[in-house]
Parts: structure tokens; C-alpha cells; sequence
């Protein structure tokens, strides 16, 4: 089978791989969802991100949404290193002439998130555009134990997830496709979870693009593959789940990417697999078993009733092959649907 490189890895190798990495930085390149730097035996933990095209593409217009995911999307990374925020600094680019109301309920967003995560807005700055646009970075840290990275999984090992997948992308198939399906999305950054997971798992990282692009970046920077032994209906969430039931998508496509659910995707070694799951059951959830890291760099599943196999970048790689435009990604996706289908 012809290897397909990760064409997202390819565009941050282009833009980031020349610097220089700080001595005691811990990750190099694309090995964790944060930067992290060890001191004096803790480590300091940094995580930037922007709401920008969710708010372009009209994707993200509810204000408390822009506000809330604002500061959920750069936690759920600090959760997926294993650290613990300590505030916030956000970079808003904002109207001169901003609706009052408008303004009040994103700060509403913002603060409701701070206080779920425990955190605080430590400053930034703000500037005047045409536009909205919103970039947050989080400090954090790690003061015992070692962070988790997207690196260090082996063949054999359980794959699992946080929850239930798929919320993402029918929040997003909802608003470019069909306005009139309701989808909840309110996705909550995983700190609590995040404990018991870094003291067994092997490698971590979250599903903010999706299950599949991120099965992409683990895959490339492990050099593995994924057998996904449940079948995907039973992965998906109930908002997902009523999306392909009401339009019929295949049950992957949900999965697919970019826009993801914001759920920790991780691996434990097998020996230690009852004892993580006693652990979580006392702590009152329950996460979800997708299958097995395997030696080989790609994916098998089964969608439907149809198995697939498939290079472990193929489905993250076709919305890069769209260029961003939603209607060619959309067929993209159908078009290699039709492509399994006539194969098997």
C-alpha cells in the first residue's frame, strides 16, 4: 500500500519546523496537543489556539459559544497533556462599533468556561477589525509526575476514548447542510478525566479535528496502525447517531473531521486495562473501548455493515484535498464512500 503523508503534519513542518526548540523544552514538533517545558522537576505548559474560521465560515455565531469554545478548545489540549490550567490570556479583534448585547454574552462564555475550568482571564490585549477573532493562550502545569505526550504507544495497546464521538461534525453537517436538524454542541475540556488517564496511559491526544485526523497524527508519529474492533454506530454520540439516521451519512463520514468533539483519545497497555477501568468506574465515568494499536500503519473498521482498510491518513487528508471548500468536501467524503463500497 502507497503511504500518504499527513498533509496537515506537512503544513506545520513548512511553517514551524525550522526553529529553534528551547533546551528545556520537553516535546519536539507535533509530539503534544502543549508546549511543555520542565523546571526544576515541574513543568510549565503553554497552549495557544484561535477561534477564527468557526467564527468566518459562520459555523460559531451564538456568542456564548465563540466565548465558551474560545477557552474549552486550548483546556481540552492542557487536559490532553495532563496538566492543570492555572489562567488565561486572550487576544480579541473586535468591531469599533460591536453590539452591546453581542459583546455581553460572549463575555458571558468566556467567564462560564474560566469557571468550569477553574481558571481566570490573567490579561491579553485587543484590537479593532472588521471581524471577530479570538485567540486564547492558556498557562499551566504539571507539578508531579510526567505530562502525557501524543508519543509512546506500542501494537497491542487499547485504544479509547473520553466519550461518545461524532458531536463535531453533525453540529457542523447541521449548520452547512441541513438548519433544520438541531444539534447540541456544548463539548467540556476533560480535566477531571485527564488524571486517572495520565496515570496509565501511554499516549494522549484530543479529538478536536475529529477521530480520524487524530488517528493520523498518532499513527504518523508512532509509526502504528488502528483496529478498531466496535463498530463505529456504537461509537457515535446520540446527536451524531440521529444525523445518520435522519440523513443517511455514513456512520465514519461523522467522524471524519475537521471540526471534532473535543473528547480525550488515548491508549493503555493491555496488562493494565482492568485495573484503568475499575479505576474510572469508581470515579463515576465510564470510557469507551475502540480497539487495538496494531504494527502496521493503517486503519481497519467497520462502517455499516461494509469493513474498510484504508492508509491511516486517507480520511484525514480529504479535507486538505477540498481546499477548504465545504460543498467539495462533502462530495470528497461521498466519493470514497462509493470507492469502498465498489471494492468490497
Amino acid at each position: 500500500m502507497t503511504t500518504i503523508t499527513n498533509k496537515e503534519a506537512d503544513i506545520i513542518r513548512k511553517v514551524a519546523g525550522n526553529f529553534a526548540r528551547h533546551p528545556s523544552q520537553v516535546n519536539q514538533l507535533m509530539e503534544a496537543d502543549a508546549e511543555i517545558i520542565q523546571r526544576n522537576g515541574e513543568y510549565l505548559v503553554l497552549k495557544t489556539d484561535g477561534i477564527h474560521e468557526e467564527i468566518k465560515t459562520k459555523l460559531y455565531e451564538d456568542p456564548y459559544l465563540i466565548g465558551w469554545m474560545a477557552v474549552t478548545a486550548p483546556i481540552s489540549d492542557i487536559a490532553a497533556v495532563g496538566a492543570v490550567p492555572e489562567g488565561i490570556l486572550l487576544s480579541l479583534q473586535l468591531p469599533l462599533d460591536g453590539n452591546d448585547d453581542w459583546l455581553k454574552n460572549m463575555q458571558a462564555g468566556i467567564g462560564d468556561a474560566c469557571l468550569r475550568y477553574n481558571s481566570y482571564v490573567l490579561g491579553g490585549d485587543t484590537n479593532f477589525s472588521d471581524s471577530v477573532s479570538i485567540s486564547t493562550t492558556v498557562v499551566a502545569h504539571i507539578r508531579s509526575g510526567s505530562p502525557l505526550l501524543r508519543t509512546g504507544m506500542k501494537p497491542g495497546e487499547c485504544l479509547y476514548t473520553t466519550s461518545l464521538l461524532g458531536t463535531g461534525n453533525a453540529f457542523a453537517y447541521s449548520r452547512f447542510f441541513n438548519q433544520a436538524l438541531e444539534v447540541r454542541f456544548h463539548p467540556v475540556a476533560r480535566l477531571t478525566e485527564s488524571k486517572t488517564i495520565r496515570t496509565y496511559a501511554t499516549a494522549c491526544i484530543d479529538t478536536s479535528d475529529g477521530l480520524f485526523p487524530a488517528l493520523a497524527v498518532l499513527s504518523e508519529l508512532n509509526g502504528v496502525g488502528f483496529h478498531l474492533e466496535t463498530p463505529l454506530i456504537k461509537l457515535l454520540s446520540e446527536e451524531a447517531r440521529s444525523i445518520h439516521h435522519h440523513d443517511g451519512l455514513p456512520e465514519w463520514m461523522l467522524l471524519a473531521g475537521p471540526h471534532g468533539e473535543y473528547e480525550l483519545l488515548f491508549t493503555v497497555p493491555y496488562e493494565k486495562q482492568n485495573d484503568f477501568e475499575k479505576e474510572c468506574e469508581s470515579e463515576g465515568w465510564k470510557p469507551v473501548y475502540l480497539g487495538k494499536v496494531t504494527a502496521t500503519p493503517q486503519i481497519d473498521f467497520v462502517s455499516g455493515s461494509l469493513p474498510i482498510r484504508c492508509d491511516s491518513h486517507r480520511v484525514a487528508n480529504l479535507f486538505y484535498e477540498s481546499n477548504g471548500d465545504i460543498l467539495a468536501y462533502l462530495q470528497l467524503l461521498k466519493q470514497q464512500h462509493e470507492s469502498w463500497v465498489s471494492n468490497n
